[in-house]
């Protein structure tokens, strides 16, 4: 009787440990289900970019990719071309970046405003304290006014 006991005991400890490793499994998995949940329902910076209408342009040339290193991660920086203010944000990941005009620079702070628990980009300011910021040339890719028709 003592034999079938311990057995019973053993039993018992083995379906005990199963369980437990099923609800921890089950825990684990409703956390990541969750987790992957908030992150879609947070728009990212490029997603909220193009909404605004700002069009993504792939770095080909050597020159393009340099000019990327530049830019200030995860900042929209106002740059000039051709005598005219475009709003550009880099994405180095990606070897590319994102270019808006006044316009689109405007629609997309609307959308920004909108989403207030929002990880996007920083946004630039176009003065300080009463002054202009300085807003240098950006050569070495196609006219910035074709690309963002």
């Amino acid at each position: 009787m003592a034999a079938i006991s311990s057995r019973r005991l053993l039993y018992d400890m083995k379906n005990i440990l199963l369980k437990q490793r099923a609800i921890n499994f089950t825990i684990v998995a409703l956390f990541g289900l969750f987790s992957a949940g908030a992150a879609a329902a947070t728009p990212s910076a490029e997603n909220l970019l193009l909404s605004a209408g700002f069009k993504a342009k792939v770095a080909t040339t050597a020159k393009q990719r340099q000019e990327l290193k530049t830019l200030p991660e995860r900042t929209v920086s106002p740059v000039m071309q051709r005598g005219t203010t475009f709003y550009i944000y880099p994405d180095p990941s990606r070897n590319e970046i994102y270019v808006g005009n006044k316009a689109q620079y405007q629609a997309y702070e609307n959308l920004m405003a909108q989403q207030s628990d929002s990880a996007g980009p920083i946004k630039t300011k176009d003065s300080v304290h009463g002054f202009e910021v300085p807003v240098r040339e950006f050569y070495g890719w196609e006219p910035f006014d074709q690309i963002t028709r």
